[in-house]
């Protein structure tokens, strides 16, 4: 590009060169043109936002996801449109590396280091439950880790907006591993599978390894218990259950577990349940 050529404009940001890739959109460093101010600016430029009527439901559900505060959610900063009616999404430059990196280089998390994220992105579903959101794609792409060992849970509007019809391509072989088996792609995420991914999250961080061997939940086999504390397997079993009526209820009864296994004591129930066997689970009946 000639130093003559105008900057491409999404609202008061020109945008610059694409720095990742996700289902929905490609990641820009971008910088406000007023405060010089440099940013992540996602462009949603996989799906299709100018349907009547759907552009202002998404731009509304990003303000949304902009208004809520925790601090172990990546920020959001605000919704803009292009000069060409393209929608983005602007959120601070994250200068944390994602989980996932650490992960794929096959380096070792240590297991306080690992608690340590569990128990924020814990933090961070709880809270958004509270507001009775559930976030829909927790994965270790989603989760950055800062140099401090801090962890914080990024992507929030993402799953929303396909429940308004933005169709991105299918989910991504990682996903599908951390998606819980009753997951309908397209369908409003709800608390109980946040806490299905999140157990997904810990035994990941805890083995260095996906829990399942096949991404279809028919031919899931039950974990393995190799390389988890002992007491800690039934309740990783628990949480990862196709049985919806048998997984934790929310975030908050996995962690009690989840917390409780350091000091020796988990639920009873959990422990009768969900002793470790060679029989492999099956979903819910219909």
């Amino acid at each position: 590009m000639s130093d003559s050529t105008p900057p491409f404009l999404f609202g008061s940001y020109t945008l610059g060169p694409a720095m990742g890739d996700g289902d929905m959109g490609t990641v820009h460093k971008a910088q406000n043109v007023q405060t010089q101010e440099v940013v992540a600016l996602k462009v949603l430029d996989k799906v299709d936002t100018s349907r009547e009527g759907l552009r202002g439901a998404a731009v509304e559900l990003i303000e949304f996801a902009a208004s809520l505060s925790h601090p172990q959610l990546h920020p959001i900063s605000q919704a803009v449109e292009s000069e060409d009616g393209q929608l983005g999404i602007v959120m601070p430059m994250a200068t944390a590396r994602s989980v996932n990196r650490y992960l794929v280089e096959g380096k070792t998390i240590p297991r306080a280091s690992a608690v340590k994220v569990v128990t924020q992105i814990a933090s961070a579903l709880h809270f958004l439950h509270e507001q009775e959101v559930a976030h829909g794609s927790v994965k270790p792409t989603n989760v950055l880790l800062d140099a401090q060992g801090n962890a914080t849970l990024s992507d929030l509007p993402m799953t929303h907006l396909r429940e308004l019809g933005l169709i991105p391509k299918a989910p991504s072989l990682m996903q599908q591993f951390y998606m819980a088996p009753e997951v309908v792609y397209h369908a409003s995420p709800e608390p109980q599978h946040d806490v299905f991914s999140l157990g997904v999250l810990a035994y990941h961080l805890f083995t260095g390894r996906i829990p399942f061997d096949d991404p279809e939940p028919l031919a899931r086999k039950k974990i393995s218990p190799e390389g988890l504390p002992p007491i800690l397997v039934p309740v990783f079993l628990r949480a990862m259950t196709p049985r919806t009526r048998l997984r934790y209820p929310s975030i908050a009864a996995f962690m009690q577990d989840f917390q409780g296994a350091g000091n020796g004591r988990i639920d009873p129930e959990t422990e009768r349940l969900f002793r470790l066997s060679d029989e492999p689970e099956s979903p819910d009946e219909p």
